[in-house]
């Protein structure tokens, strides 16, 4: 049974999705491309990202009870299993490649020494613990961490002050078109795989409004960091780095007592990385035990991390090779983050005979309210007859 999810923690799951592997990969190859205005190759990532989103929004708003998986199985039994199992292929792909991803973040930047492969199993681990509460603990370590990262984020620009050229961002109004669309390239692949969430949220907790306010903030956010990338690295800097928002955290230094400031930020941040893993994780295994109900999704946590694992270093041999197949991951996203949405949009519907008798339903209610409204207020008259009468005959005494 679905979880109960409000709109704030809407809103801070599709931060979660958004966030987290944005920030590590992308931004370099966008700044690459469209440079000094790569901040604006979010403009059409958001667009098409929210179109996608409120299509999807829709298909929910036509199962209240019901989250995607679930709709999809039971409105078509053999298709909605074969378009549940591709996206569960999806993130697949997606959770090992997110595990290569921050397994090489942390190696380079916390733990040099220390093989990727023991760093990995130690991120699965707490992966495993984390969806094994179910996504009760999501949404907790949610509230937590992203918050927190928020926080962060606010901060920083503060402390860049000495650091920040605005000089890196001219000239201002000469904007390469062709080079910005290159950018929103590479980020929308990352950016939007909050379509995951309508498959574990059922449809009355899946609310547009929270959707808008989660997009816009994650899209104003990013900007916000990209251009923190810009004025303070510089392009020619920023777009050979292999993770820039890093090397932000680099420049700051807090006085003369703490220069290493950039270990407190990933130390703050690596909760939010495990939690997304851990909702990939999730994701997996939920698909499986709706495709597959007989299957324990607690007990799969275990395997799929495992076969998570081998794929993570089967697929990607280096930091290299992930960092060129951005671009060609981008033409499998299209598939699962814009086209699928829009097929489930248009023919993912109720039966007829569900619509009518929903209808039928709702006429019997109504007469039924109707008459409890009339007997309701017949016992009303009666009672007030009743106590006219007493009044009249002599009732207590009201205090004066």
């Amino acid at each position: 049974m679905n979880q109960g999810v409000t709109s704030r923690q809407l809103t801070l799951l599709i931060l979660l999705m958004s966030v987290t592997g944005t920030l590590i990969q992308p931004h370099a190859q966008a700044i690459f491309y469209a440079e000094q205005h790569a901040y604006l190759s979010y403009i059409p990532v958001f667009l098409v990202t929210l179109a996608s989103m409120g299509m999807l929004n829709r298909v929910q708003s036509r199962f209240p009870d019901q989250d995607l998986f679930e709709s999809l199985v039971e409105r078509f039994p053999f298709l909605g299993r074969v378009t549940g199992l591709m996206y569960i292929m999806f993130f697949i792909l997606i959770f090992a490649r997110d595990i290569r991803l921050i397994g090489d973040y942390v190696s380079i930047t916390l733990l040099e020494t220390t093989p990727i492969s023991i760093i990995v199993l130690s991120l699965l681990v707490m992966a495993v613990f984390i969806v094994r509460g179910g996504l009760g603990s999501l949404i907790g370590m949610s509230e937590l961490y992203i918050t927190l990262f928020l926080l962060n984020s606010v901060i920083v620009p503060f402390m860049l002050i000495q650091q920040i050229n605005l000089d890196n961002l001219m000239p201002y109004f000469d904007i390469d078109a062709a080079g910005v669309g290159k950018g929103s390239w590479y980020i929308f692949s990352f950016f939007a795989e909050m379509v995951a969430l309508p498959f574990v949220i059922k449809g009355s907790d899946f609310r547009f409004r929270s959707v808008t306010w989660g997009v816009t903030i994650a899209a104003l956010l990013m900007m916000l960091i990209m251009i923190e990338t810009i004025t303070s690295i510089g392009v020619p800097i920023a777009s050979r780095l292999v993770y820039p928002s890093y090397e932000i955290a680099r420049q700051l230094q807090v006085s003369d007592f703490l220069d290493r400031f950039d270990l407190a930020l990933a130390a703050a941040t690596l909760p939010t990385m495990i939690t997304k893993i851990a909702f990939d994780l999730y994701f997996i295994c939920w698909g499986l035990k709706r495709m597959i109900p007989k299957v324990s999704g607690k007990l799969m946590t275990g395997p799929v991390a495992l076969v998570g694992f081998v794929c993570a270093f089967w697929f990607f041999k280096n930091a290299i090779q992930l960092f060129r197949f951005t671009r060609e991951w981008t033409w499998i996203a299209i598939l699962f983050e814009v086209i699928f949405p829009l097929i489930l949009f248009v023919f993912l519907r109720p039966r007829k005979k569900e619509k009518d008798a929903s209808r039928q339903g709702e006429k019997h209610r109504e007469p039924s309210k109707k008459q409890h409204e009339q007997e309701k207020n017949r016992r009303d008259s009666d009672q007030e007859d009743d106590t006219g009468k007493d009044e009249m005959q002599g009732g207590e005494l009201q205090p004066s």
